[in-house]
């Protein structure tokens, strides 16, 4: 059994990635490029809405909750904006690096389409045990541990949706650097917020954010 992390798309989203698969099978002169630029910024809107939009509904009005929102903005902001910089209008042979990308950060579990990445498997161990210390009622026992793990995952999902991504991409020196500098700061940000806030979460906050993170982490 593998372990991944998976969100479900939306119609839209799975209609687009299904097309590309589809088309990057297919000898044709349509530039694929059109379809891979929908993808790539459907997954990156979703992957955040996912990840950090979703959970911030769900905490009650605080503190914590108006830093989590702007952390989400300023993420999603940044990165759309960024991957708008990096994509281009490549020949369709560099444009299928992207496609081979994409059918390996999507698969089916429970008969749905996902979309995410596989995780290592100690670091899914660890975050199952403190899920269920949480869901047990001692969760401010395993605050700091979470908080580590938490960290652990924002870099697994910068790694394969950002460093990796790009790598199909025909990126010059500058955008390059854009993009290295794009995935230091939010790095940064997302671990200046995780030790921020996962030590000052209460019980019921705790429950909200590890059962939302517990449906995303899923064994195939």
């Amino acid at each position: 059994m593998t372990a991944y992390f998976g969100f479900t798309p939306s119609e839209t989203l799975k209609s687009n990635i299904e097309k590309a698969l589809v088309q990057a099978k297919t000898p044709s002169t349509e530039p694929l490029y059109v379809i891979r630029d929908l993808v790539s910024l459907g997954i990156t809107d979703e992957l955040i809405d996912n990840v950090l939009v979703q959970l911030v509904h769900m905490l009650p009005p605080s503190d914590k909750k108006e830093t989590m929102e702007k952390l989400a903005n300023f993420i999603k902001s940044t990165v759309h904006v960024l991957m708008k910089q990096l994509l281009n209008k490549d020949p369709n042979e560099q444009v299928l690096k992207s496609t081979e990308f994409l059918a390996l950060s999507s698969n089916t579990h429970e008969g749905q389409l996902k979309v995410g990445t596989v995780l290592p498997d100690a670091l899914v161990a660890q975050m199952k045990a403190s899920f269920a210390e949480v869901f047990a009622g001692n969760g401010k026992a395993v605050r700091p541990a979470l908080a580590e793990q938490f960290k652990l995952f924002s870099d697994v999902m910068i790694k394969h949706f950002m460093v990796d991504f790009n790598q199909t991409l025909d990126l010059g020196m500058f955008k390059r650097k854009a993009s290295s500098l794009a995935q230091s700061g939010i790095t940064k940000a997302l671990h200046v917020a995780i030790d921020k806030l996962v030590p000052s979460l209460t019980q019921d906050e705790l429950l909200a954010f590890t059962k939302h993170y517990d449906a995303l982490i899923y064994t195939a």
